[in-house]
């Protein structure tokens, strides 16, 4: 390809030619196009999307993959419906003289020029002559919305730096946008630090050079977003900087060689080269702001189709006889084969592309659908059959989700997945009654293949076994809820640990890692040792027959609404005290102090009733009108004597709390210790309610209440013993005695 003579810049002086010799006097060779054959045509056209500097996923450049998007928007903006009616003008435009041809491009948008000057060699002689910098002059000030051009371009240079290809300046790949600071799309920059001069001695950020030479703080050449606008930050082209300092260094040298007037002239050049970096980084910033607009535009229009895309992707599917309900859900696994394949307009081909695998996901999702409603089917069966069952039974009933394991429904799960089908209710109640007697029982041998082997005992059979799982110290605990919840930290007995089992934890999650404790069995132990019984013998019946009170005597006493004592705790509760106590060094060797009979009125006639009255834990033990709500016991009182015609209802029997689901743990009596609550006065008539009074509080009692000043023991005042007995060491296990005959109630 021949090259025309060289162009002169647009503000250099300009000969009086006549229009003919204007396409004889160009020069092209400042731009790269030009100088391209035909057959690197496709070279420049394609290839990949980003600079081989730079490896970033194609996902990561947002949603605009044209190659320019600033003259992508400019297009879509200017694009007008073709009029079949309207006569091509283009020869006519042809035929007019060139100074009338000049003026009809200056009323054209300067991508107009653009493409105009690419048409052909031709046109490009035409646009790009020296005489034609009027028009793009006059372009760009009818089109004020543009940003204004560097200083160091010419008019035509700057509209084939916002609108002409991305194309790397490094590699020739596509994806690199133009740096408006430093006028080219490159990669390779140098950061303000770590740079040395002509000597190697490294140039100091606040180095003069620095305010010489055009900066970006772009992050890379694939974004027109920008680090904190810090000279620490910014980056140079480095032929700038290697030019620049090379000048500096040669001025510098000048000056410090004093030779006259240098140092002026020196000063005079920095000063109009700073003036006009920060004229170039002024306009550049502006630019910059300009062509991230147009990308959050043309983002927002591409997601705007993606969108709409995926919207019809829908509709159609549901057209070919998908479950709207499937299709719906599978709105993110569609819009993300939509966006994987970048479908900006849903051709029928495109379609048919991405057709298999939103089908895919559609089924899976149909056949999860049908899955959860099959199983939800058989809970709603479930949760209806224990309506029906009786009330004392449904703490022994499991979770509702192992359903799913009982073999009668197995055809019905593994049923094709075409529709949910159905169950009937009378089929499936025939099927739970012994799904519930297996469970339990699995249940029940799993928990005693837990229990350790008795000494000088080689064969012990499933009776004993099951008898002394009933044991006191015979203690279980939940593996799952001791590090999460404060409940399972002591299961005694059968009932407890079953009932442990069947209640939820959150949700629909339920326990199952149930472990035994040999620790606070020992504790259990010497719990029971302190009230004179038999460890070996002495069953959660028993202990609950006596109702003790014991205080532990490993604790400090703590002071509460002013009373400094230790808690009062029920038997279970001081097993439970154990087993939450156990890290504790202090509690390594069980302390249990009982308390005396009178110690122990004291505490009960002092206790909150537990469960509390005013919680919605009750329900009727007649029906199943609270079975999945329950209700206060003054609301649960009212309906057994008002549907089932009970005069008096009985606590526990008529009306009982629902031990489903988690209550709150009761708040022991907190015993006064210092002072001692250990005196009770004899001039009081005897009431029902025990009192006992610290020492200070009995003397002023008996001063205001009776006019006693002088206080005798045994006359007026006596003293009460609060602790009954301490426990003993810990029982080693040794010949079996005789269990109890009471077997658990399944």
């Amino acid at each position: 390809m021949d090259t025309p003579a060289q162009l002169q810049p647009e503000g250099s002086p300009q000969p009086d030619e006549a229009p003919a010799a204007i396409l004889e006097d160009l020069e092209w060779s400042h731009l790269r196009f030009y100088a391209l054959e035909d057959s690197e045509l496709a070279q420049i056209t394609s290839g990949p999307r980003f600079p081989c500097a730079q490896e970033i996923q194609t996902c990561s450049y947002g949603p605009v993959t044209i190659r320019n998007f600033l003259a992508g928007r400019s297009k879509k903006l200017l694009r007008k419906s073709r009029n079949k009616l309207m006569p091509d003008l283009s020869k006519q435009c042809l035929r007019l003289p060139i100074e009338l041809f000049l003026q009809v491009l200056e009323h054209l948008h300067p991508i107009d020029l653009y493409h105009f000057a690419q048409a052909n060699k031709q046109f490009r002689k035409i646009i790009m002559c020296r005489k034609s910098s009027g028009v793009w002059k006059a372009a760009f000030e009818m089109h004020p919305d543009l940003p204004l051009r560097h200083p160091r371009t010419t008019y035509s240079e700057w509209a084939f730096m916002l609108f002409g290809p991305g194309i790397c300046a490094e590699c020739g790949n596509h994806g690199a946008l133009t740096d408006f600071a430093s006028r080219k799309r490159e990669k390779v920059y140098t950061l303000s630090n770590g740079v040395t001069d002509l000597s190697g001695n490294p140039i100091s950020p606040q180095h003069v050079i620095w305010t010489l030479i055009p900066h970006t703080f772009r992050n890379n050449g694939l974004r027109y977003t920008f680090n904190h606008p810090s000279i620490e930050w910014a980056k140079y082209l480095r032929t700038d900087f290697e030019i620049m300092i090379k000048k500096v260094t040669l001025l510098q040298l000048l000056v410090n060689g004093e030779v006259p007037g240098m140092a002026e002239i020196f000063e005079e050049w920095k000063h109009s080269l700073v003036t006009s970096v920060n004229e170039i980084h002024s306009r550049a910033t502006k630019a910059a702001s300009w062509a991230q607009d147009i990308y959050s535009k043309c983002a927002g229009d591409c997601e705007t189709a993606l969108e709409g895309n995926t919207r019809m992707c829908m509709k159609r599917l549901k057209n070919l006889g998908h479950e709207p309900v499937d299709v719906e859900k599978a709105y993110n696994a569609i819009a993300r084969e939509v966006r994987s394949e970048w479908i900006y307009r849903l051709s029928p081909r495109a379609f048919r592309k991405v057709r298999p695998e939103m089908e895919q996901a559609v089924v899976q999702l149909k056949v999860g659908r049908l899955k959860v409603e099959r199983q939800t089917l058989l809970e709603t069966l479930y949760h209806d059959w224990r309506k029906t069952s009786d009330p004392n039974d449904w703490q022994y009933h499991p979770q509702a989700n192992l359903v799913k394991t009982i073999a009668g429904f197995s055809d019905f799960l593994k049923a094709e997945y075409k529709s949910r089908g159905d169950v009937t209710p009378g089929y499936a109640a025939t099927l739970f009654p012994d799904f519930v007697k297996s469970w339990m029982r699995d249940q029940r041998d799993k928990s005693i293949q837990l229990l350790p082997a008795l000494p000088n005992v080689t064969d012990e059979d499933f009776d004993s076994k099951l008898c002394r799982m009933e044991l006191v110290t015979s203690v279980f605990s939940c593996l799952t809820c001791e590090s999460e919840f404060k409940y399972g930290f002591a299961l005694i007995g059968w009932k407890s640990i079953i009932q442990h089992k069947c209640m939820p934890r959150s949700g629909a999650w339920y326990c199952e890692r149930i472990g035994f404790t040999e620790r606070v069995s020992a504790a259990a132990a010497s719990l029971v040792s302190c009230l004179g019984l038999d460890p070996r013998t002495t069953t959660a019946e028993d202990m609950a027959r006596t109702d003790p009170r014991f205080l532990c005597g490993n604790c400090t006493p703590e002071r509460s609404k002013g009373v400094m004592g230790l808690k009062a705790y029920r038997w279970a509760e001081c097993i439970s005290h154990s087993a939450e106590m156990f890290r504790d060094d202090m509690h390594n060797t069980p302390a249990w102090l009982l308390l005396t009979p009178e110690a122990t009125q004291f505490v009960r006639e002092h206790e909150y009733p537990y469960p509390r009255t005013n919680r919605e834990i009750w329900r009727c033990n007649l029906c199943s009108t609270h079975f999945e709500s329950r209700v206060k016991q003054s609301v649960a009182l009212l309906h057994v004597k008002s549907v089932h015609l009970v005069d008096e209802p009985v606590i526990g029997k008529d009306v009982v709390y629902d031990v489903r689901d988690r209550i709150r743990r009761r708040t022991p009596f907190r015993l006064g210790l210092d002072p001692a609550y250990e005196f009770q006065c004899k001039r009081c008539p005897e009431i029902k309610t025990l009192k006992l009074w610290e020492m200070q509080a009995l003397v002023l009692h008996l001063r205001l209440k009776h006019q006693v000043f002088e206080a005798v023991e045994g006359e007026d005042w006596t003293k009460v013993l609060v602790i009954a007995a301490e426990a003993a060491a810990a029982l080693t296990p040794a010949d079996p005695e005789p269990q109890p005959d009471p077997q658990p109630n399944l």
